[in-house]
């Protein structure tokens, strides 16, 4: 996607996001644009309320919005459950429903605005990300599928890279696709996966690296993005955050009531995880230039860390 056709959606994006807020009588008068990468997160000011907007989805995902709907759904009452719990986290915006809107092609959800200090850290991260998890054991929501992160969108995004081998070449497309059957016969299924790891069980998982999905705010941390929760191994949460990282957790986790990692699991939730990085070069054609800039030198480092393992 070049920058005129990003710079066309993003306004579509935001027009679509002004006028949902319009309608439930809201005043828009300075929208600012936050954020634009796989989303478009805009703050409609001067009202505290910032829209989420996915923008980066495979055609399927475009064409029928009922699985992106579900999610953020899911996302909402996660959100919900864990404020309810007293774990600080985004909250849907109270001065619109708390469900996700569609409208010109687009499913979006408003949350409150968060006023974000510059420059802050977050302290004892892996404290914090087993906190998270004991907070999450605490919801009961049926609803939350499993492994959310482990579905048709590998496979779909694996055949568009078919028709785009000058982003990834052949050889490493076959490699994707090899690595996808070696994982997929443990996330397959929640059967599959207990009968490989039937220690380790599931629980509600933020989904998607909690450690970089956290505002710091005067009145301290608060978790955000938590369209990839779903049940799952802690694990997947702890992928490529580093030995250390893991160690210091697994003594957290156990003074809060959870497990340590297990190693082989969380090798085989980073080997997930890299093979969606690469699964994302095959939305290209409606990715910013960064993104898929930022990929592609990535898959040499995947192919070593492949061979490696």
């Amino acid at each position: 996607m070049d920058d005129d056709a990003r710079a066309d959606r993003t306004a579509r994006a935001v027009a679509a996001a002004r006028a949902v807020a319009e309608e439930h009588g809201i005043a828009v008068e300075a929208p600012a644009v936050l954020h634009d990468l796989f989303s478009v997160v805009v703050h409609l000011a001067p009202a505290p309320v910032v829209m989420r907007i996915p923008t980066v989805l495979p055609p399927s995902r475009r064409a029928d919005p009922a699985r992106t709907l579900a999610e953020r759904r899911d996302e909402i009452a996660v959100s919900v459950a864990l404020g309810d719990l007293g774990f600080p986290t985004t909250r849907p915006s109270p001065l619109l429903p708390a469900v996700p809107f569609e409208l010109d092609g687009f499913v979006m959800t408003a949350w409150e605005h968060v006023a974000v200090l510059p420059d802050a850290e977050l302290d004892d991260s892996p404290g914090y990300v087993a906190d998270l998890h004991a907070a999450l054991r605490g919801i009961d929501l049926p609803s939350l599928p499993f492994l959310v992160f482990w579905d048709d969108w590998l496979t779909e995004t694996l055949d568009l890279l078919a028709d785009l081998p000058e982003i990834l070449a052949p050889a490493d497309l076959a490699l994707a696709r090899r690595e996808y059957e070696r994982i997929d016969e443990v996330f397959g299924s929640p059967e599959a996966f207990a009968a490989a790891f039937p220690h380790a069980g599931v629980q509600p998982i933020h989904g998607d690296a909690p450690t970089h999905n956290v505002l710091l705010t005067a009145d301290g941390p608060v978790v955000t993005d938590l369209e990839h929760t779903c049940r799952g191994p802690v694990e997947w949460d702890l992928a490529m955050t580093g030995p250390e990282f893991v160690s210091a957790y697994d003594s957290a986790a156990v003074l809060r009531g959870g497990r340590p990692a297990d190693r082989e699991l969380l090798a085989l939730c980073e080997s997930a995880r890299w093979l969606q990085i690469v699964c994302c070069l095959g939305l290209a054609p409606w990715s910013p230039p960064a993104l898929v800039e930022g990929i592609v030198p990535l898959v040499a480092t995947w192919r070593d860390y492949v061979s490696a393992t």
